[in-house]
């Protein structure tokens, strides 16, 4: 069996921060090359990982950092005030190392991370997916996965597939590791936000998947399926984490687009109106006012809910219904809020905001963009949280 090698990941878990902080101006620098190639740039991705993003969520025993979610929060923010869409790769590797680490068998586990610079994307739901039961696994007949972000950095994929009993009949859904030489990358990621996290969608063609390969992911939500590892971050609730950690970018972008207002600010006038100087107008200052406000309060909903988390992953109970409900209801109102915070600011800031090539407007969709991840729907969210506190059972997968 092959053994787990010594990691390439430089930076230990307090260094991190300061580290991809550092490379804000190389991220900004290479927005233009992100979006021409919809992935991020190569020299960025090696960039990130010799600073210890893509080793985040990955144990120690493995070389990684195994950081709290803090800590996770606090370097993909960063991340994301360089670039938002390089961040949703990030996020979405670092989400993928760490349920890939957290509920497959040790030995597949060890013998993914005997490759140093491994890492996993995943997308858990198909489309169009023509599976069926064989000896020993499945058997991919065909089938699409949409929005596989990070994939292009990725060595592994997580793809969604459905599970069976020994009758062969369909029992719910499941995770199958698949080698990326197994995966086709469709390249058909075209997108007004968000375009460097190479979203892109992928596809397999008769492919078997040993039963090893395959976990239950009905069991993993609801917190029944054993952990493989037992270090911290395996005792994070599942749905609040995979929800939570997509604002990450967001939150990220939007502090840039503030900046980025108040930085071009005492160039602007306001057209038609007495103001020759836009910094100078009560309605601005209302508008900073308010946008700030909604950014400022969102962060501090987002690290309530990191905090919580953080707590749980110390107890070995998993984080009771209840308080998961909370935490996607309150993720989903934090990217409302970020959502307003920014488009208010699109609104005050005139004409000019609606040329591709205006930094603003990039910032703008890419937050648009962002909020658009079901696991992060405001209405959905609400209504999961609503129908519990209403005496209505909730579908426990979803939380």
């Amino acid at each position: 069996m092959a053994m787990p090698a010594e990691s390439t990941t430089e930076s230990s878990s307090p260094d991190v921060v300061s580290a991809v902080s550092a490379l804000i101006p190389d991220l900004r620098a290479a927005q233009a090359e992100s979006d021409r190639l919809s992935r991020p740039p190569e020299h960025i991705v090696e960039k990130l990982r010799a600073a210890g993003a893509y080793g985040l969520t990955v144990p120690k025993m493995y070389g990684g950092l195994e950081a709290d979610m803090k800590t996770w929060m606090d370097t993909v923010v960063e991340i994301g005030k360089g670039d938002a869409g390089v961040a949703w790769a990030v996020t979405l590797v670092t989400s993928c190392n760490w349920a890939f680490t957290s509920y497959f068998p040790k030995h597949v586990v060890d013998e993914v991370f005997s490759d140093p610079n491994a890492a996993l994307a995943g997308i858990f739901t198909g489309r169009a997916v023509k599976i069926r039961p064989v000896e020993g696994g499945i058997h991919v007949d065909k089938g699409t996965w949409f929005f596989n972000s990070g994939v292009y950095e990725a060595t592994w994929d997580l793809l969604g597939v459905p599970m069976f009993d020994e009758n062969g009949e369909e029992v719910g859904p499941g995770i199958a590791l698949v080698p990326m030489s197994d995966v086709k990358i469709l390249d058909d990621w075209d997108t007004s936000g968000i375009r460097g996290s190479g979203s892109t969608n992928v596809s397999m063609e008769d492919v078997f998947i040993p039963n090893e390969r395959i976990i239950p992911l009905g069991p993993i939500a609801e917190g029944a399926h054993p952990h493989t590892y037992d270090g911290p971050l395996p005792r994070v609730a599942f749905m609040p984490l995979m929800a939570n950690i997509l604002t990450y970018p967001l939150l990220g972008a939007s502090h840039h687009m503030l900046e980025n207002f108040l930085e071009t600010l005492p160039k602007r006038d306001i057209k038609l109106t007495l103001y020759t100087k836009a910094a100078e107008a009560p309605i601005t200052h209302i508008q900073i006012g308010e946008a700030s406000a909604k950014i400022d309060t969102a962060r501090l909903i987002i690290e309530d809910g990191v905090r919580q988390m953080d707590e749980w992953s110390q107890d070995s109970e998993y984080m009771p219904v209840d308080l998961r409900a909370k935490i996607r209801r309150d993720t989903a109102f934090a990217e409302r809020l970020m959502w307003e915070g920014v488009d208010s600011l699109a609104t005050v800031s005139g004409g000019s905001f609606s040329w591709n090539s205006n930094l603003g407007n990039r910032l703008w969709q890419d937050v648009k963009v962002g909020t658009l991840h079901p696991l992060i729907s405001a209405p959905s969210n609400y209504e999961l949280y609503g129908r519990m506190v209403a005496g209505v059972e909730p579908p426990l997968m979803l939380i």
